[in-house]
């Protein structure tokens, strides 16, 4: 099963529950820091950078440092930009409002759960022969 995420799908799947999981981490952390006077938001992108490799495919994987450098990472060589809100500071100079980060983490949790379901459909389609063939 460790195969998996060579099937293309998989990969952007992976890829995208990757960025996912990194923006609610961040949310997280702006939330827990609400009241923490200088904090700065942090924020993250992903799916720009996501779908420009999509149109790259998966290139080759350098696993041994004498192997030939590879053109395009593809979407192995995907990972979320981090990104810091300096604007909209309060007096206290944090940059958290808590409305957007509800409102980006209610958007995110929705995403994850949408290609969560997806991923278990076409795993259930790929396994179904198999189960099949087993009766």
């Amino acid at each position: 099963m460790g195969d998996i995420y060579k099937i293309r799908e998989f990969g952007y799947m992976q890829k995208a529950l990757d960025g996912l999981v990194a923006r609610q981490n961040a949310v997280t952390a702006n939330i827990a820091n609400a009241e923490t006077p200088g904090y700065k938001a942090a924020k993250v992108d992903f799916e720009k950078n996501l779908a420009s490799a999509i149109g790259q495919g998966f290139a080759m994987k350098e696993t041994h440092p004498n192997h030939m450098p590879t053109k395009g990472r593809g979407v192995y060589g995907v990972t979320p930009d981090y990104t810091v809100n300096l604007s909209g500071a309060r007096e206290d100079g944090n940059t958290v409002n808590l409305e957007t980060e509800v409102m980006t983490s209610t958007e995110t949790s929705l995403k994850f759960q949408t290609i969560t379901s997806i991923f278990r459909r076409h795993l259930g389609m790929i396994l179904e022969p198999l189960k099949a063939k087993g009766r």
